[in-house]
C-alpha cells in the first residue's frame, strides 16, 4: 500500500531525472499559505526556480515579493494577509490601523496591513494588497500575541500595546480633539483595554512622553 511519505520519495526521484511537474510541486506545498524559495530549495535541492517563471505565467502561482510566492486560492481572508506579513518580514506583529480595524476600534475599511518590527521600516505593494511596517525600537517590541486561524498562527498587539504604538507613531495625537478626529469607537476600546496592564507596559516603555500621551487619551475615553 502506498503511503504519502513513498509518493513525497518518489517525487524526490522523479524531480532528479526528469524536471518537476506542477502536480508534484503543489502536491508538497500546496497547503501553504506562502512559501518561500528557501521553502523550496529545503524540499528540492536541485529545484529549477525558471519553473516560478513559467508558473506564474501560467496563472498558477502569484509572486508577492523578492523570493516570497503563493498559490492564488490559498489567501482568502483578511486573517490569511496577517498571516502573510509576519511571515515576509521578519519579525513583526500586525498593529496600528489593521489592529485598530480587527478589534472594531475605527469604522473605517483597512486597505493595507499595517504592522510594527524592529527591522527597516518597509512598504511593499504586491498583488494580493499592501503590506506596511513601521519601526520601533527594540525594547519596545513586545505586547503581541499568537491568533491561531485555521492552519496557521499570526501575531498582533494586544490592545494595550496597540495604543501604545498609535501614541508612538502618531505623536500628533496630543489633544483629545485630535482622538476625536480618529472615530474611535469608545465603547468597544473599553470594553477591550485592560488600564492596569496598559499603564504595566508605560511602565516598561519608560517614556515621559508617552505617559502624558496616554493620560490625555484616558481622559478621553472616560469622556462620554
Amino acid at each position: 500500500m502506498r503511503t504519502d511519505l513513498d509518493f513525497v520519495s518518489k517525487n524526490h526521484y522523479i524531480c532528479k531525472k526528469r524536471g518537476m511537474n506542477f502536480q508534484e510541486f503543489r502536491y508538497v506545498l500546496g497547503r501553504e499559505k506562502v512559501f518561500s524559495t528557501q521553502d523550496i530549495a529545503k524540499e528540492w535541492s536541485d529545484f529549477n526556480f525558471n519553473n516560478l517563471i513559467n508558473w506564474q505565467k501560467k496563472g498558477y502561482i502569484q509572486k508577492i515579493r523578492n523570493k516570497w510566492y503563493t498559490f492564488p486560492q490559498n489567501l482568502k481572508s483578511e486573517e490569511d494577509l496577517f498571516f502573510l506579513a509576519n511571515r515576509i518580514h521578519q519579525p513583526s506583529y500586525v498593529s496600528l490601523h489593521s489592529a485598530l480595524r480587527y478589534y472594531n476600534w475605527i469604522p473605517e475599511s483597512v486597505f493595507s496591513i499595517t504592522s510594527v518590527t524592529t527591522a527597516k521600516p518597509k512598504e511593499w505593494h504586491t498583488p494580493v494588497g499592501t503590506f506596511s511596517y513601521r519601526s520601533i525600537k527594540p525594547p519596545l517590541f513586545f505586547g503581541y500575541y499568537p491568533v491561531e486561524w485555521q492552519d496557521a498562527v499570526f501575531n498582533i498587539a494586544e490592545p494595550e500595546k496597540l495604543i501604545i504604538d498609535l501614541l508612538y507613531f502618531f505623536p500628533q495625537l496630543q489633544t483629545q480633539e485630535d482622538f476625536e478626529g480618529w472615530r474611535l469607537n469608545r465603547s468597544a476600546i473599553t470594553e477591550q483595554l485592560d488600564l492596569k496592564k496598559l499603564n504595566t507596559y508605560l511602565a516598561v516603555a519608560d517614556s515621559n512622553t508617552l505617559s502624558q500621551r496616554a493620560s490625555i487619551f484616558k481622559s478621553y475615553l472616560s469622556n462620554d
